[in-house]
């Protein structure tokens, strides 16, 4: 979930950097196919390079540290410490869920335009204009093109003085594959609805396609000033999907006759690409690295530890002196179990680690080993280790249900985590509770009997 929500903020923080890029240098040069590539470019890079595996241009920075709870394991003053369990319902899954939700909506309703689309084309006709093969749309409305199709309606067809005008901008926008464009600033906004970086994208996609169509016509030979005129006569609307659609439209009309008066851009203003999109890609690669690379931390809860360094295990093998290395290599999801041993637990174990204290760290792959399972066997003896996994609330027996509700009336319970013993399989259920702001926790039997509380 945790990564989910950090590729989100990754896709999402690079989109508004092309898009800040993009409007501060760019959207005002005559270089439409060099914009195209960059708007593309934008919104595809965004989607992947937050799944690369990037070397850090920044200096590293420390993600929040894996806290431990100290579990204690009969009530006679044992403690070991687990991974932490996250609670069922919690703001990371309600973010990800009103996220998916918006999402998940505007996919379908752009699948709604492109079916609207494939109904519009079964009730044209297609026939020859000028020598170019059309669907013939009855009624009135502006022409509009999608994939290899160029749609005239009978208005279009009827104003014979501004018809080549409109039939060769559409022919650019089919022959220079314009469709795929408007598909992946559909997906893209639609993947991050969230952000007004991804509407500012799709808008600056959009106009530059009609930017790059109109260019395209004026080059066959057409006037232009007669072409702007034909701007000014033509109809807007009458496409169901009119966001899937290539349309003369009122709102893109001024920004269209303005690009069309621009001067052409000069050779020097080309040193704003090696400007613009090596800096954004630079600054997110940058961002990338810093987080991919960064070690996550392994500490106690409750404040830092002060004092002697305790001494570490790492799958039986003690780590002295205590270095970053094999700490920083160690993946939390890889950890079976962690214990801790002090004061007079620690002395049996070992007899100078009193005042030091030991962490025993189990990785997944090594628990099964027999050197590892003899060893924790030993740490076992002094200290029982458990592993943890989620469970839900009817895992709990009714005696211990009823515990709560009685004991605990005005609590509400916010997770469970179940507790296996390495040695000999015996489990036990942490029930975390809240009263107002404040969680603590209550350790249970599998038949529901009150084990102990635990209050930070």
């Amino acid at each position: 979930m945790e990564a989910a929500l950090l590729y989100l903020l990754k896709a999402n923080v690079v989109l508004a950097l092309f898009a800040a890029a993009y409007y501060g240098l760019l959207r005002r040069l005559t270089f439409f196919g060099l914009n195209r590539v960059y708007l593309l470019v934008a919104l595809v890079f965004a989607a992947v390079y937050p799944a690369l595996p990037v070397p850090a241009l920044l200096p590293a920075v420390a993600l929040p540290a894996l806290p431990i709870t100290v579990l204690g394991a009969t009530g006679a003053g044992s403690e070991t410490a687990h991974l932490e369990a996250s609670p069922f319902l919690n703001w990371q899954l309600l973010v990800l869920g009103t996220y998916a939700l918006g999402a998940g909506l505007l996919l379908l309703r752009l699948l709604g335009q492109l079916l609207s689309l494939a109904w519009v084309r079964r009730h044209t006709q297609p026939v020859v204009v000028l020598g170019q093969p059309v669907r013939r749309l009855a009624g009135e409305g502006g022409p509009f093109s999608f994939g290899s199709d160029i749609y005239l309606s009978d208005s279009t067809l009827a104003d014979t003085q501004h018809l080549a005008a409109a039939l060769r901008h559409e022919q650019a926008h089919v022959r220079q594959g314009h469709t795929l464009d408007v598909l992946v600033a559909q997906i893209a906004t639609a993947l991050a609805w969230l952000n007004p970086a991804a509407w500012l994208l799709r808008r600056a996609v959009l106009d530059n396609l009609e930017y790059l169509a109109d260019h395209a016509a004026l080059q066959t030979g057409l006037d232009r000033r007669a072409y702007q005129y034909s701007l000014l006569h033509q109809q807007p609307g009458g496409v169901p999907a009119p966001a899937l659609a290539f349309h003369f439209s009122f709102l893109t009309l001024k920004n269209r006759i303005t690009m069309l008066n621009q001067p052409a851009s000069t050779p020097g203003q080309l040193g704003r690409y090696l400007l613009a999109a090596p800096l954004v890609i630079a600054l997110a690669l940058g961002y990338t690295g810093t987080y991919a690379q960064a070690p996550a931390t392994i500490v106690l809860d409750g404040p830092p530890a002060k004092g002697p360094i305790p001494i570490y295990y790492i799958d039986g093998k003690r780590i002295e002196p205590l270095t970053t290395a094999p700490l920083a290599g160690l993946n939390p999801d890889d950890i079976r179990s962690i214990n801790v041993l002090k004061g007079e637990q620690a002395q049996q174990f070992d007899p100078v680690a009193s005042k030091r204290g030991l962490i025993f760290i189990t990785t997944r792959a090594g628990a099964a080993t027999p050197e590892v399972i003899a060893f924790n066997n030993r740490v076992d003896s002094i200290a029982p280790i458990y592993t943890s996994e989620p469970a839900e609330v009817n895992a709990i027996a009714p005696k211990g249900l009823a515990y709560i509700t009685k004991n605990y009336p005005s609590a509400r319970v916010i997770a469970v985590t179940k507790y296996t013993r390495v040695s000999n399989s015996g489990v036990q259920y942490r029930v975390q509770l809240a009263e107002g702001k404040r969680p603590f926790y209550v350790f249970l039997t599998p038949q529901g009997d009150f084990l102990t509380e635990e209050r930070h």
